[in-house]
C-alpha cells in the first residue's frame, strides 16, 4: 500500500508540475507576443463583442416591431441603447416638437421604414472600430429588409458606461444623417400655426 500511495503521490506531483509548466509556457508565450499581435487580438475580441451587441439590439427591435405592428418609435429604446449625447439631443427635439406643434422624424430611425411590421436586419459589417483614443468609437453598416424594399443603413456607436451605445443613425438610401438633421431642425425657427 505504501508503494502504491507513494506512486500515486509521485504521479500527482508530476501532474501538478506539468500543469504548472504549461501555465508558465502559456504566460511566457503571451508576454512574448508582440504588441501588434496583442492589439490585433484585442481588436478582434472587441469587434465580436460589438457585433453581438448590435445584433442583439436589432433582434429586439425586430421583435418589438412585430409586437407593435410596425411602430417602434419608442423613446425607451433610445434611453436603453443610445448614448447620453443622443438622448439629450432627442429630448431637445421632443421639446421643440411639443412647443411648435411640428414633427421632426419622417422615417423611423430604428427600422428605416414607414411602419412596416415585417422588417428584418441583415448583412451587419463593422466598417470602423477605433480603440486608440480615450473614447472608443465604431461604425456598423447593415441592411434593413421589408416585404417590398431594402434600405442600406449605418449606425455610429460610442463605448459608454461599459456598453456600446448608438450615437447616430444614417438612412443611406436617402442620404440622411439623423443627428445632423436634428441639429438643423433645432436651428430653424418655426412658427406654430396651431
Amino acid at each position: 500500500m505504501l508503494v502504491g500511495g507513494a506512486l500515486a503521490m509521485g504521479y500527482q506531483m508530476s501532474c501538478d508540475q506539468e500543469t504548472e509548466d504549461k501555465q508558465l509556457v502559456e504566460q511566457a508565450s503571451m508576454t512574448a507576443l508582440p504588441d501588434s499581435v496583442k492589439s490585433e487580438m484585442a481588436l478582434q475580441l472587441e469587434r465580436e463583442a460589438l457585433m453581438a451587441r448590435v445584433k442583439a439590439i436589432y433582434n429586439l427591435v425586430k421583435h418589438e416591431t412585430i409586437y407593435m405592428g410596425g411602430s417602434v418609435d419608442n423613446d425607451l429604446l433610445d434611453k436603453s441603447f443610445c448614448s447620453k449625447s443622443w438622448n439629450k439631443l432627442l429630448m431637445a427635439v421632443r421639446s421643440k416638437e411639443h412647443n411648435t406643434g411640428t414633427l421632426f422624424f419622417e422615417v423611423n430611425k430604428w427600422t428605416m421604414a414607414y411602419d412596416s411590421d415585417l422588417v428584418s436586419f441583415d448583412e451587419f459589417e463593422v466598417q470602423d472600430l477605433n480603440m486608440d483614443t480615450d473614447e472608443m468609437t465604431a461604425v456598423v453598416n447593415f441592411t434593413v429588409y421589408t416585404p417590398d424594399t431594402y434600405t442600406p443603413a449605418r449606425i455610429e456607436l460610442v463605448y459608454e458606461d461599459g456598453n456600446w451605445k448608438i450615437d447616430n443613425f444614417y438612412h443611406l438610401k436617402y442620404g440622411l444623417n439623423l443627428r445632423s438633421q436634428m441639429w438643423d431642425y433645432l436651428g430653424n425657427d418655426l412658427i406654430c400655426l396651431i
